[in-house]
């Protein structure tokens, strides 16, 4: 969206949207960050720049209450930037501060756009690699979520990809390319899965494993443990993309081996923890089931694998190329349960690591199987970070 457009009604001049305020934040330039939320949003969810960024709280209702006292809590030195839930409330604020003589601007559509935002990286390839095919790191940043588009000889596939369709198709597109299959490595639960939806529309195979004991409404085309997938080989190039049965964070999860080197482990191996076993209600079978998968599946793999996740915890997890990746030979001794030896002490190591998951994680496994929810349903659950690592505090991430 053009920052220079603003739905609601205000002065061209006083919006600004989050694809051109978060590259400023990254940066770290003077601007002051409004939020005027109320507390309890404003302490379980806030916009994580990877630069630190300088804060004021003040909720919407002291601004109504007490004009006056509001404004004097805002710092008058610099360029203010408005946010709220929506963009609504923020609009008001923005033009009471622009009434008092500060320069000020809503951020468009708020923490909801913030939430998803989609954010583009191509991996640094070797040459040869680079002659064959490009790989994609998409970032929710708000979410926490990462998905993964391939391209090689015109041909695609998208790995995880959020529910904005639309924006998948277009930036395949530009790259004069077509899908020809989706993959999710898993049933999410902290996002609904654009993946279904993105296959129906262009009639090309989807492909996920629930897991014994789970059936999936959606058209399915299984893939086999070991299967591979090839891309690009009518125009005279080929990538391999192999299938790696991981179960444990789900029992259907699969990472995808692509080109002997870049393993897209889901949510089964983060950059600094790994998946919680306990979303379903069996932390102790799927915990032994998420040992096995990282100790045997994942175990022979050479140590110059790129990890490639589907969440991460918090934007210190995201490196100096922009990029969420790790090393899995460094993986193995900087990850603390990479380096317990026995699957009871796995189990209690993660079951011990994790919270009560949000109520709405259940809702989103119901959708992401084949069920049906409102829009307005999917926004409110999808409100937040992402909460299913089996990790605490700083090293926290995936869903």
């Amino acid at each position: 969206m053009d920052s220079s457009s603003n739905s609601t009604g205000a002065s061209p001049l006083a919006t600004i949207d989050v694809a051109e305020l978060l590259p400023r934040l990254d940066r770290g330039e003077e601007v002051l960050l409004l939020d005027v939320r109320n507390q309890e949003e404003y302490e379980g969810w806030k916009l994580e720049p990877r630069q630190p960024v300088e804060t004021v709280h003040v909720p919407y209702f002291d601004f109504i209450e007490d004009p006056e006292a509001a404004i004097a809590r805002v710092p008058h030195a610099r360029e203010v930037v408005v946010l709220c839930a929506k963009g609504g409330s923020s609009e008001t604020v923005v033009d009471m501060l622009k009434e008092a003589g500060l320069l000020t601007r809503n951020v468009t559509g708020g923490m909801v756009a913030y939430g998803e935002y989609l954010d583009p990286t191509a991996l640094p390839l070797e040459p040869l690699e680079a002659a064959r095919f490009s790989l994609f790191q998409v970032n929710r940043r708000g979410k926490g979520c990462l998905s993964y588009v391939i391209v090689s000889g015109g041909e695609a596939v998208v790995v995880d990809p959020s529910r904005n369709v639309s924006w998948y198709e277009a930036f395949v597109a530009e790259r004069g390319a077509r899908y020809v299959r989706v993959l999710d490595t898993h049933v999410h639960a902290d996002h609904v899965s654009g993946g279904p939806e993105l296959a129906r529309r262009l009639g090309v195979p989807y492909s996920v494993s629930a897991g014994a004991g789970f059936v999936v409404d959606h058209a399915v085309t299984p893939l086999s443990d070991g299967e591979q997938i090839r891309l690009g080989g009518r125009a005279g190039v080929s990538i391999e993309v192999r299938a790696i049965r991981t179960p444990g964070h789900t029992p259907g999860s699969t990472s995808f081996f692509v080109d002997g080197r870049y393993l897209l482990t889901g949510d089964t191996l983060f950059v600094a923890s790994v998946g919680r076993p306990d979303l379903g209600g069996h932390a102790v079978e799927w915990g032994r089931d998420l040992f096995f998968s990282l100790r045997d599946r994942l175990g022979d793999l050479p140590p110059d694998t790129r990890v490639l996740p589907a969440h991460y915890g918090g934007a210190s997890e995201i490196s100096d190329t922009g990029l969420v990746w790790g090393r899995l030979g460094d993986l193995r001794s900087t990850v603390p349960e990479l380096q317990i030896d026995t699957p009871e002490e796995f189990v209690r190591a993660v079951s011990g690591a994790v919270t009560d998951p949000p109520a709405a994680y259940a809702e989103i496994i119901k959708v992401n199987l084949g069920g049906s929810a409102s829009e307005e349903q999917i926004c409110e659950w999808e409100l937040g970070k992402n909460q299913c690592a089996a990790a605490s505090g700083q090293r926290a991430s995936g869903a």
